[in-house]
């Protein structure tokens, strides 16, 4: 278990490949940490730990991001995106915002 505290509700894929919600005062799994990406999910986002090598649950790593125009590239794709990355977002956040969240937690890369 980690020494890492929540300070936010998150949405973690357990090594089955199952979702898990951890909330703040959750004790929270190595493999879970890894996913929880969000430097503001975390009571002090200054302060790193060392993770071992935990596999990543088989489907978690190859979510392949929407696409920024076109069909497809909305705000609930986005959104689902988000949250099966497990990027905090507002439930009111427009399309750039999430874009720019996931950009911020290195889930997708910044486009140039």
């Amino acid at each position: 278990m980690s020494e890492q505290q929540l300070v936010a509700t998150v949405h973690v894929r357990d090594l089955q490949g199952r979702t898990v919600v951890l909330e703040p005062g959750d004790d929270v799994p190595a493999w879970a940490v890894q996913q929880i990406t969000n430097p503001k999910a975390w009571v002090d986002a200054v302060d790193t730990i060392e993770v071992a090598q935990v596999p990543t649950p088989s489907g978690v790593g190859d979510i392949e991001a929407p696409p920024r125009s076109g069909k497809g590239s909305g705000v609930e794709a986005w959104r689902s995106f988000a949250e099966r990355k497990g990027v905090d977002v507002d439930q009111d956040a427009t399309r750039e915002d999430v874009i720019a969240a996931c950009e911020a937690a290195g889930v997708v890369e910044r486009e140039g």
